[in-house]
């Protein structure tokens, strides 16, 4: 691929999940990866010589280098205080969910971002699903009527992530994950523009599906929104379960509704389809014909098979054009942070069996 001198420039920290980041970097148009950074220095030194960038296994080496934005891909313990050098550094920051493990990290995170002038981008690319930005067009467009209910799950067996080759936990298994709940959330408030007031939460005891485990099988979450709304995110990396339905998402408006459950999204309008009433008229309708229809200019512009369903190929593309051109991007800094906030919450209600208020970001 031919460079050009306005390319911007990306450091990618963190190979062992910034791998598959990084070859997503080096095919988007108007950017390439020039910078990587990871404790392996075997790891830096393969990829460097297979992609042409520079390699570095010190981090302020690393950030000392001409960048424009930097994908934090390390182990989540990692996440807060890698971002915040980084945007110290004079970086923009794309940052892997979650960023951060408490409120007090978030809070560091966006005031720094705001003292740097730089801008900070949560990498939650479940906002970027096909289904989900149909979703959030067809609500701007009212075709919901009022919205006032949503359920979005995220449910993944990662029971094999919990521990390294020689037995040993990893930082998931120590318990570092959290509520790891932004899959589920962060796109029923991309569909609605909504932010979430407060939130309580139920844990289910650990030793459930694996007695070697020690965190909680399962969080329930419950959540009411500055918009009036009711959420509902079951979050849940233990349950034994078949991939690849990992997330479902379920939407009840005065006018329509919507389910996808692993099965085939499935959806039905009112101004579209048969009433609904008690004898059963109304039937479920296939999603694909609003797809093919509302989603034609998704269609045609995607030149590559990026990872999770083109997700992350938007993802990249909306962060790109935020940068070159000022543009509003869904999962930016404020809006980001809307979609993490809501689980470092639920893990100290779940704790404390209360309903606890979500801060609001803009007030930092």
């Amino acid at each position: 691929m031919t460079h050009r001198e306005s390319d911007l420039r990306i450091g990618v920290i963190g190979l062992r999940r910034g791998g598959s980041l990084l070859r997503m970097c080096q095919a988007m148009g108007g950017a390439r990866v020039t910078a990587l950074y990871d404790i392996d220095a075997d790891r830096v030194q393969v990829a460097a010589t297979e992609t042409g960038a520079t390699g570095f296994s010190e981090f302020a080496a690393f950030l000392a280098a001409p960048l424009d934005l930097v994908v934090v891909a390390s182990p989540m313990p990692f996440h807060a205080e890698q971002s915040i050098a980084a945007l110290e550094a004079g970086h923009h920051v794309l940052c892997e969910v979650l960023p951060c493990r408490t409120v007090d990290e978030a809070r560091d995170i966006v005031q720094a971002a705001r003292r740097s002038g730089r801008r900070f981008f949560v990498s939650e690319n479940c906002v970027f699903y096909d289904e989900i930005e149909l979703l959030r067009r067809m609500h701007a467009a009212g075709r919901f009527g009022e919205l006032y209910f949503a359920e979005g799950d995220y449910i993944h067996d990662c029971e094999g992530l919990w521990f390294d080759t020689a037995g040993e936990r990893t930082w998931r298994g120590r318990g570092e994950l959290g509520v790891y709940g932004s899959h589920g959330i962060g796109p029923l408030l991309a569909i609605t523009g909504d932010r979430v007031r407060d939130v309580r939460c139920m844990a289910l005891p650990a030793g459930l599906v694996n007695p070697w485990v020690d965190i909680p099988t399962m969080h329930l979450l419950e959540m009411h929104t500055v918009g009036g709304r009711v959420f509902r995110s079951r979050v849940d990396v233990l349950s034994p379960r078949p991939h690849p339905s990992t997330t479902t998402f379920r939407l009840q408006g005065t006018a329509g509704s919507f389910e996808s459950d692993g099965t085939g999204p499935r959806i039905w309008l009112a101004d579209t389809h048969q009433p609904s009433r008690v004898d059963g008229a109304a039937s479920w309708h296939d999603l694909a014909p609003f797809l093919d229809d509302l989603l034609a200019d998704r269609r045609d512009a995607v030149p590559l098979a990026g990872g999770h369903g083109n997700s992350e190929y938007w993802l990249f593309q909306s962060v790109l054009e935020a940068i070159r051109t000022g543009a509003e991007c869904l999962i930016e800094l404020d809006r980001g942070m809307d979609m993490v906030l809501p689980c470092l919450v639920a893990e100290l209600a779940a704790a404390s069996g209360d309903t606890l208020p979500v801060p609001d970001p803009r007030d930092w």
